[in-house]
């Protein structure tokens, strides 16, 4: 069995937090990029551009070269648009993870931590709005960390924590390509109980979508 432990979050942890947040965040760029390229209105797009390319041109080649060029300024969009992303996340709750976090008593940070190495993390802070919900945050585990339970180690150490300070709801979002997480939250007891688009040009383009998932705590 790994050997790791959890502990709450000093402050020394910060940089290895950040970058096992970034990390985490893009490896979830191939599998949009697969997604992507199944869409019926993407291979639509392509097919149409190559045949118009061929009447303009007339020559396979330079309308086989031409739309490489476009697929691979497609995928420079798209991966400017999670480096987007990891920016303005650590620009929110991951530039001061102390004051976001560690300054309440109705929120937490914890990492997975072996051999002085940070190898998972996750946040919790109550829901705006609502004293009744908590929201878990920025969970995530190192690759070559997974499949060792700290997941749901995690995860139940949030449950345990929204209990203790009586809220009624465990509330997260997930998007539609982190099919391992559905898996994780669904065996813990979470329900999936909303779905809605991502909200960026790409995202409503491609239906890409984001889901909300709540356990409930048992009195």
């Amino acid at each position: 069995m790994a050997n790791y432990a959890i502990r709450v979050y000093r402050n020394r942890d910060y940089n290895a937090v950040r970058m096992l947040f970034a990390e985490g965040m893009m490896e979830h760029f191939p599998a949009t990029c697969a997604y992507l390229l199944k869409l019926p209105r993407i291979q639509f797009v392509l097919f149409i551009s190559f045949i118009t390319l061929i009447l303009i041109s007339r020559s396979y080649l330079l309308s086989l070269v031409s739309l490489a060029i476009a697929f691979t300024a497609g995928r420079r969009l798209l991966l400017s648009e999670f480096h987007q992303y990891v920016d303005e996340c650590q620009r929110e709750d991951l530039l001061d993870i102390e004051e976001s976090y560690m300054a309440s008593n109705n929120s937490c940070f914890w990492v997975a931590e072996s051999n002085g190495r940070v190898v998972g993390m996750v946040g919790v802070q109550s829901a705006q709005r609502s004293s009744e919900v908590m929201e878990l945050r920025r969970l995530s585990v190192a690759k070559d960390w997974r499949h060792n339970g700290i997941a749901r180690t995690l995860c139940l150490k949030v449950i345990d924590f929204a209990s203790q300070r009586g809220y009624k709801v465990v509330k997260l979002e997930t998007s539609m390509i982190q099919i391992a997480a559905h898996k994780l939250y669904e065996t813990l007891g979470f329900l999936k109980t909303d779905t809605r688009i991502f909200p960026s040009l790409l995202g409503r383009f491609a239906n890409f979508y984001v889901m909300t998932y709540e356990y409930m705590i048992k009195d």
